[in-house]
């Protein structure tokens, strides 16, 4: 689809690839912990296999030139 109004596709990223596979929510709530998890998402969120893992994704595209 947006391909076809010409904009250039960018990367996928994956959003709560890690945060939603954590079942003890408890945890989540530890200030130390959390940044600790923040740190883990962003640093997977455009590495090959985890943006296929994650429970959403964001793609990204640029306006074509034209």
């Amino acid at each position: 689809m947006l391909r076809s109004l010409g904009p250039d596709s960018g990367p996928r990223y994956g959003i709560r690839t890690v945060c939603d596979q954590l079942t003890d929510d408890a945890r989540k709530c530890e200030p130390a912990y959390y940044a600790d998890l923040e740190r883990r998402e962003l640093a997977l969120t455009a590495r090959h296999p985890y943006p296929h893992t994650a429970r959403l994704f964001q793609l990204t595209a640029r306006k074509g030139q034209g």
